[in-house]
């Protein structure tokens, strides 16, 4: 595991910017939504899958609160990516995101997708 120091949480203004992504794993459409502080460092993550009431969508809201609160904290994205990258677990398989086309699990594309959006943990200043 990833070796990281958590400073002070970080103050998040009421109103952020933010990013939506969709996407579709093996068949699975999802929704990535993120925000960032004013600097441009990724603040907040929202994985949802389109199965309400799934244990599948449960699962992404974990991750997706974990995630946010361990970035507020000021955990980097870098040790995420580094522990999630290349997990395996269903859905996983091919994409309709051209920057990933294959994944191993919806947690290896969450961070395989903000590492791509966000690297050294700062929003990229164009999306796609």
């Amino acid at each position: 595991m990833a070796d990281v120091q958590v400073g002070a949480r970080a103050s998040v203004p009421r109103r952020r910017q933010g990013v939506t992504v969709g996407f579709v794993v093996d068949g699975t459409e999802g929704h990535l939504v993120t925000a960032a502080l004013p600097d441009g460092r990724l603040s907040d993550v929202l994985l949802s899958v389109d199965k309400q009431g799934s244990t599948l969508a449960g699962m992404t809201e974990a991750l997706s609160l974990a995630l946010t609160t361990g970035l507020r904290a000021g955990a980097p994205l870098s040790a995420y990516v580094e522990e999630l990258r290349v997990t395996r677990y269903p859905p996983a398989g091919p994409t309709d995101d051209p920057d990933i086309p294959r994944t191993t699990s919806l947690g290896d594309y969450l961070v395989r997708r903000l590492d791509v959006d966000y690297p050294a943990g700062v929003r990229r200043s164009e999306h796609r």
